[in-house]
């Protein structure tokens, strides 16, 4: 069994373990003995724990009443004839440093090696959705390419393309089961399944329009796949064999990774995270027909720790949930978003090391039984690094490999102690996946923005690895050129023009072209309590000036953050950027003077669909309240088209650099200002894809549409609403929450 560089250790005088120093183990024999030499300890890489192991000297030069002295590294000594078996039992995982000590003849040697102890894996492994999978019995990779709306299929040895074939629209993660390879369809509303031996498809699953799948999984016991409908906020099992949906649980809102026991316990995470914290879904699922809702768990945010190595906040973009070998914790990657500090809420700024960061929450699972009180056992946060965009254990369950999203790197560390044990850089544009061969002697690194799949020798980390070879799995890019590059620069936070120390990304905020639905504190960039908006849909400007205030009127205008807040050096040269009136948001355009703002630009603006709401339903009485909410909508009482007329939704405009600003009471002390000047108003939002994008209002004090048109609607300044009665006010939010693509 393969075991890494920096678990063994070369034979050295045992100090800290027996107490000798150089000179006594040194020793000078007497002139008729045989210079004595301890050659190295023999057995296990790996010790279990609770299980015996044992271990073996190997020494030259030593005859009878030679004696070894044990150290097992969890502060057990051991003495015994040197040529016994020590066996010992460890009640604790770690990383261990194993020493001997022989002595015999007047003469003292010593050796020490390490071992990595470990809970035991189970027979059956924990499974967990991704956007690459290992197909161990015919050594291939499967790996979904969602912009090509297409799945790749890589033999491993040697590392090729073997084909790829089109699925769907936006396949978002792949896994394999038997002779079955599941792949969901995000925009679709379906999974397709393939032949895992002769790639085509078996069948497709409909789950129905704006469900939205995103996570898939197979039970470990080869009888179902686990789905997650991100926009209906279910999961779903589906019998693998007859590819009928079993059973479809409501779990909540954002739901995408999910991950599989064999004894019947399902764990899933939902995306985006609250205010209040992120949110965790565990599900009984032994009976895959009746799965049963066990509880959910909030990873609470983190107070009062902001410095230049940590940040408080909320763990956000929870984007995989990857179980230990033992199945008893499992590792969430994502970034810890900081909506707790700012100038309005703690009187103290955010800088650019404590906007976000990246961070690993580990979780503890007792099985189906029960919920754990306190799921959150531990977090650990990266310095200097972005999202945290996948997770992989080593095949013992003794490291791990974590990818980060905007730095393009892969750091391993320690599974328990998270030390650092190796690194790897330069992984290619936004990964997104990794996999490990069974022996754990390769990493396969899905780098989502390079369209690439790399391999690299992770069998020695003592020493950066290289990659051993490179796939690309698109054969024809589905992107133009400049929408390409703004996509990557859009991800990228290593590139020091967009952020310093490799913190931030636009992604960090608006992974996906999304929003993070959270609250920050803009205040010190002369505006107030800011409610994320989605990019999705908004194609840019199509909609209007940017923000909530208006404050933008061109995508290349976050040449400002970029230079301000997210510390990066900035796209355009200082001499363009301080000429004219280029300084300024609303100033000089800054349209033409960078390839890579205005590719930047250009994804922003391919950003054109909503998508499909999960709230259609095609039955009469649904029917009948939408249009009666729709015919409340467009009435003149109300008012609510004088503002949020159709298609656009939205009255938004900038007019000789004036933009249209509404005052509709909703102001409050947090909402502070616009370009550090007083604000007036807000600038109209859309009204498509309002589904995906509670809280409401700039601030986010609106927590639902009813809290919209009742509670934060005093004096009917935001639309008449007072007069409707409650049967109307849920037709009119039937007809609000419906506005999609499919909407006239």
């Amino acid at each position: 069994m393969m075991r890494h560089a920096k678990l063994i250790l070369a034979s050295l005088c045992l100090t800290s373990v027996v107490g000798l120093s150089c000179t006594e183990t040194e020793r000078a024999p007497h002139a008729d003995t045989v210079p004595l030499k301890v050659i190295g300890i023999d057995g296990p890489e790996v010790a279990y724990v609770g299980e015996s192991t044992c271990f073996t000297a190997t020494v030259e030069g030593a005859g009878p009443g030679a004696m070894a002295a044990w150290d097992m590294g969890d502060k057990t000594k051991i003495e015994l004839p040197y040529k016994q078996q020590v066996c010992h039992t460890y009640a604790s995982p770690g990383q261990r440093l194993i020493g001997v000590s022989v002595t015999y003849a007047n003469q003292r040697r010593a050796a020490t090696r390490g071992i990595s102890v470990v809970p035991k894996p189970m027979t059956e492994r924990p499974t967990a959705s991704s956007t690459i999978a290992l197909d161990a019995a015919r050594g291939r990779l499967w790996v979904v390419n969602p912009d090509a709306n297409s799945v790749s299929v890589l033999s491993i040895e040697p590392l090729e393309l073997l084909d790829e074939i089109p699925v769907c629209g936006h396949p978002r993660t792949v896994a394999v089961s038997g002779d079955r390879v599941a792949v969901t369809c995000q925009s679709d509303g379906k999974m397709v399944v393939l032949g895992a031996e002769f790639f085509g498809v078996v069948g497709t699953v409909d789950f129905g329009a704006g469900t939205e799948p995103f996570g898939v999984t197979a039970s470990p016991l080869g009888k179902t796949f686990y789905v997650t409908l991100f926009g209906s906020g279910e999961l779903a099992t589906v019998n693998i064999e007859k590819l009928t949906i079993s059973s479809r649980l409501a779990v909540g809102q954002d739901v995408r990774a999910v991950a599989s026991i064999a004894d019947g316990l399902v764990v899933a995470t939902h995306w985006r995270a609250t205010a209040g914290g992120a949110l965790v879904t565990y599900v009984d699922a032994r009976d895959a027909a009746a799965p049963v809702l066990m509880g959910q768990v909030v990873l609470p945010p983190l107070t009062g720790i902001d410095s230049d190595t940590n940040n408080s906040g909320v763990a956000s973009f929870l984007g995989q949930v990857v179980p230990s070998p033992d199945g008893r914790r499992a590792i969430l990657p994502s970034l810890r978003a900081n909506t707790v500090t700012g100038m309005y809420r703690t009187g103290k700024p955010l800088s650019f090391e404590t906007t976000t960061r990246a961070v690993l929450s580990e979780i503890v699972m007792d099985g189906p039984a029960a919920v754990p009180m306190d799921a959150a056992s531990r977090v650990y946060a990266f310095d200097d690094l972005d999202l945290a965009s996948a997770a992989a254990f080593s095949p013992d369950g003794d490291l791990v490999y974590v990818a980060i999203q905007g730095a393009e790197r892969i750091e391993v560390r320690d599974a328990f102690s998270f030390d650092v044990a190796g690194s790897i850089d330069d992984v290619g544009h936004a990964p997104q996946g990794l996999v490990l061969s069974p022996d754990g002697r390769r990493l396969f690194v899905q780098a989502f923005l390079s369209r690439a799949v790399r391999a690299y020798d992770v069998s020695d980390l003592s020493i950066p690895p290289k990659p051993l070879a490179e796939v690309i799995t698109v054969e024809k890019e589905p992107l133009s050129a400049e929408v390409l590059l703004g996509k990557q620069v859009f991800y990228k936070s290593r590139d020091p023009r967009m952020s310093r120390t490799s913190y931030l990304s636009c992604a960090s905020c608006h992974l996906d072209g999304d929003g993070d639905n959270l609250v920050w504190d803009f205040t010190q960039r002369g505006e107030g309590l800011r409610n994320t908006i989605s990019l999705l849909g908004r194609a840019g400007t199509a909609h209007g000036p940017l923000h909530w205030s208006a404050n933008f009127d061109e995508v290349q205008d976050f040449e400002h953050d970029i230079r301000g807040p997210m510390g990066g050096t900035g796209f355009l040269p200082d001499d363009v950027f301080h000429s004219g009136t280029h300084d300024q948001t609303l100033g000089d355009a800054k349209a033409g003077l960078s390839p890579e703002l205005d590719a930047l630009a250009a994804y922003v603006e391919s950003l054109a669909a909503f998508g499909k709401s999960p709230y259609r339903r095609n039955e009469p009485a649904f029917i009948a309240s939408r249009e009666n909410g729709r015919q409340i909508f467009m009435s003149a009482e109300a008012g609510c088209a004088t503002c949020h007329a159709p298609p656009r939704f939205t009255d938004s405009a900038m007019t000789n650099g004036v933009p249209m600003l509404h005052d509709v009471g909703t102001l409050g002390p947090g909402s502070g200002s616009r370009l550090g000047a007083p604000l007036t108003g807000i600038d109209t939002p859309t009204l498509r894809g309002l589904w995906s994008s509670a809280p409401y209002l700039h601030d986010g004090s609106a927590l639902t549409l009813r809290a919209v048109l009742v509670e934060r609607n005093g004096g009917d300044k935001h639309g008449k609403t007072s007069h409707l009665s409650e049967a109307e006010l849920l037709d009119l939010q039937n007809y609000l929450l419906t506005i999609d693509d499919d909407e006239p």
